[in-house]
């Protein structure tokens, strides 16, 4: 797989899929998820509940995974965002690039228990 330079050119794309490697099952696990870029080799992405995503889980366990805007697969390692600002500062963003997620902010999705992580490519 090759890794393309800058990923300027994926920003106004809605969602990536992500793939990580189960903690258990050792088996590939996708999800589709909204992202934000953070200079041209990396990418933002957050969960906003109170029981972090199992796409997170599994990067806490295993930092290998891909990342694909939708023109093929791109290998990245993964690191989680633990600081509390950190997080708070990419779920700020995610919602400066959606309307629906501050819909969502509006009505009642509250960030207690979000988590973060980092992709570098």
């Amino acid at each position: 797989m090759t890794s393309p330079a800058d990923l300027t050119g994926y920003a106004r794309r809605k969602t990536v899929e992500l793939t990580t490697v189960g903690r258990r099952s050792g088996e590939p696990r996708k999800v589709v998820i909204w992202f934000v870029l953070d200079g041209p080799r990396t990418v933002l992405v957050q969960h906003v509940a109170r029981k972090p995503a199992q796409w997170y889980r599994n990067l806490s366990a295993d930092p290998r995974v891909r990342v694909d805007f939708g023109d093929g697969p791109i290998d990245a390692r993964a690191e989680p965002i633990t600081d509390p600002a950190a997080v708070r500062a990419v779920i700020d963003r995610v919602g400066r690039k959606y309307w629906t997620y501050r819909l969502i902010r509006l009505f009642g999705g509250g960030t207690e228990g979000a988590v973060a992580a980092r992709l570098e490519i």
